[in-house]
């Protein structure tokens, strides 16, 4: 006999947010699944979020909170915040006093696993993330900030933007949907 459909999405306990893609990857497909309409999603998504997506979803006005569109975005802004602020403050460590040499190296590696969280990425994509980041820092600062204003989570994204940049004289700013259909 088969299984009913769900009404509700039960959580697990200790939602983790530490993938924020994912999380909201999988929510899509329960709610796909269960056939919800789109207009209930946030509400569904809602007794999920716990810490900085929460946050996130706090910091939206009242009237965007029912858009899980609006909500969706925030966010992975947030998210890439996040990363970016974790990127920066391990290239940014310094030690100005060395007391204990092997108390520096375990701060540089807390500070390097937040960054690129060897946990839930492979090799491959940590890989991606180093020669992003080296590829952006080699660039002039105006095109730099500006493919960093696009959002670019790999170096083909990066170079799309790059490209599209110096074709269109950097007049028209191509949204992250953009440049992954350029791909």
């Amino acid at each position: 006999m088969p299984q009913p459909i769900p009404t509700t999405w039960e959580t697990p306990e200790s939602t983790h947010w530490e993938d924020a893609k994912a999380f909201l990857a999988s929510f899509e497909q329960v709610a796909k699944a269960c056939r919800w309409p789109k207009e209930e999603w946030a509400a569904r998504l809602l007794p999920a979020l716990s810490g900085e997506a929460e946050q996130a979803f706090q910091s939206l006005e009242a009237a965007n909170k029912e858009d899980y569109g609006k909500v969706k975005a925030v966010i992975l802004r947030a998210d890439a915040l996040k990363t970016e602020a974790e990127r920066q403050h391990f290239r940014q460590f310094c030690c100005w006093e060395v007391e204990d040499p092997r108390k520096t190296y375990a701060q540089l590696q807390e500070l390097c696993s937040r960054w690129l969280k060897p946990e839930r990425r492979s090799k491959e994509q940590i890989l991606e993330l180093l020669v992003l980041e080296q590829f952006l820092a080699s660039l002039p600062q105006d095109l730099q900030g500006w493919i960093r204003g696009g959002g670019p989570e790999s170096c083909s994204q990066a170079m799309t933007l790059g490209t599209a940049k110096r074709l269109n004289g950097g007049l028209h700013k191509h949204s992250k949907d953009q440049v992954r259909r350029a791909q």
